[in-house]
């Protein structure tokens, strides 16, 4: 799963920043419909020749002189794309938060200056500027929804991302395939293989020759233990492309030899494990008892296996048929609200596979939650830590969130500290959870320089949030006086 999530990083999901005509443009033409289809329009190419001898100094001397609205906004849209591409980036910056400050009903515009932001890495003004758009829509705009939910994901801000995924999914009767492909990030970010993988088999269903999707649908079903199906996805890709006498691409390759590395070295594995039971005339291994309930561990055995978690040698998860049976019956179960009998299909996966199989076990943990028994949930996933230590490194996340419900803090920011440190390049919002808890703990210094960490992350991002100046200030006077609570 760390490979996977690391495949799936947030600098990799991508906007479907094709333009759209405004609203107040003329209603005839063929520029239009290609722009609703995301070709590049005739009328703009012509207007970027035009403007291309001038350059931005150029651009604004013709913005000045138009009166005509649809006109003026993509003069200001080229405008800013021209600044950037002179390196004149705060000036492109102002400019289009200029426009979003505008007073107009006209959700193509906000649409189009998201698109602009999110490209300048803007992403808060980008946020600001497609829920307008979807405002503006009352909520029916795909497009708008699937570009705020990527965005938001880059932020870390995942509920809400999620949220937009699934309205921009529900807007196109589930047949949108980038929403599709881009909820199957989010799923795999937050360690929810199997949810991952559903919405990226629907993505090639849309759209067989989503390369992407294949790729990431294959190592996650590689991750998961069932490195045939994954080297089918690929072939049968490959086939998909070679009818149409196209090239594979390279990204496809590259998976497919990563599938067939794992699968020899697990087959190596067996082979050597036969060998040495054979000679020793072993009789079968004990099953290892599942983890069920509460693991008998104290709070100091607790922040002890946090600690303690290495990232092991990368390897292939082993998984039988029957287990992998069981598995795809749990999450089915889960995925239709059954979530009682997700749990005994879950835990009967586990005994299944000699008492840990790390995908069960986490999707177990992550069902207990979601029927309010966290006690349960954190000790399913502290079994993968002990057992699996940093390989499944969002565990750490959610035994943070777990915790912090619990009331056990300490237990949670160490848990939150660990998620921070090995995914930060990945989502630096982990340090938001920890200042959090540590603010709780009364330990203001240390939530003071959590929060600074975050900002100083994400300060490629954009203007810093609304609330971070308070919040730092707070802490400050927090830290030089604790008594001040």
């Amino acid at each position: 799963m760390k490979r996977l999530m690391f495949a799936c990083g947030f600098a990799a999901l991508a906007l479907a920043c094709a333009g759209e005509a405004s609203a107040q443009a003329p209603a005839s033409g063929e520029a239009v419909r290609e722009r609703r289809t995301g070709s590049a329009p005739a009328v703009e190419a012509a207007a970027k020749a035009d403007a291309g001898a001038d350059g931005a100094d150029g651009l604004r001397e013709r913005l000045s002189a138009e009166t005509r609205p649809a006109e003026r906004a993509r003069l200001q849209r080229e405008l800013a794309e021209r600044l950037a591409a002179e390196g004149r980036r705060e000036e492109a910056v102002a400019l289009l938060r200029s426009m979003l400050s505008e007073e107009r009903f006209d959700p193509p515009f906000f649409y189009n200056v998201g698109n602009s932001l999110a490209r300048l890495d803007e992403a808060g003004a980008a946020v600001e500027a497609y829920r307008k758009a979807v405002a503006q829509r009352r909520g029916s705009y795909a497009r708008a929804q699937h570009n705020l939910g990527v965005v938001l994901t880059r932020l870390g801000r995942w509920e809400e991302a999620e949220a937009a995924l699934s309205a921009a999914l529900r807007l196109e009767s589930f047949a949108y395939a980038e929403a599709s492909y881009s909820l199957g990030r989010l799923h795999a970010l937050r360690g929810e293989a199997g949810l991952a993988i559903e919405e990226w088999a629907r993505t090639l269903r849309l759209k067989p020759d989503h390369a992407a999707a294949a790729v990431a649908l294959a190592r996650a079903l590689n991750e998961d233990g069932d490195p045939a199906q994954a080297l089918k996805v690929l072939d049968d890709f490959a086939a998909r492309v070679s009818r149409r006498e196209a090239g594979v691409p390279r990204e496809v390759e590259i998976a497919r030899g990563e599938v067939l590395a794992a699968a020899n070295v697990a087959a190596a594995e067996r082979a050597e494990k036969r060998a040495g039971t054979e000679a020793k005339g072993a009789a079968r291994p004990t099953v290892v008892a599942t983890v069920t309930s509460l693991s008998p561990v104290t709070s100091e055995d607790v922040v002890s296996i946090i600690r303690t978690a290495r990232v092991p040698k990368q390897r292939a998860l082993k998984v039988d048929g029957e287990t992998y049976d069981l598995l795809m019956r749990a999450r089915r179960a889960r995925s239709e609200q059954r979530r009682e009998e997700a749990l005994g299909l879950y835990r009967a996966a586990v005994e299944s596979g000699g008492g840990y199989v790390p995908p069960a076990n986490m999707e177990l943990g992550f069902t207990l939650e979601s029927l309010g028994r966290n006690e349960e949930a954190a000790a399913a996933l502290l079994e993968v830590i002990r057992r699996d230590g940093a390989r499944y490194p969002i565990v750490f996340f959610h035994l943070g969130r777990y915790y912090e419900r619990l009331g056990r803090l300490e237990q949670s920011a160490e848990a939150f500290e660990r998620a921070a440190a090995m995914l930060s390049k990945e989502g630096p919002q982990f340090y938001i959870d920890l200042s959090r808890v540590r603010e709780k703990q009364g330990r203001f210094a240390e939530a003071l320089a959590a929060l600074e960490e975050y900002l100083r992350l994400t300060a490629g991002l954009g203007t810093p949030p609304d609330w971070a100046a308070g919040r730092v200030a707070l802490l400050r006077e927090k830290a030089a006086d604790p008594a001040k609570k």
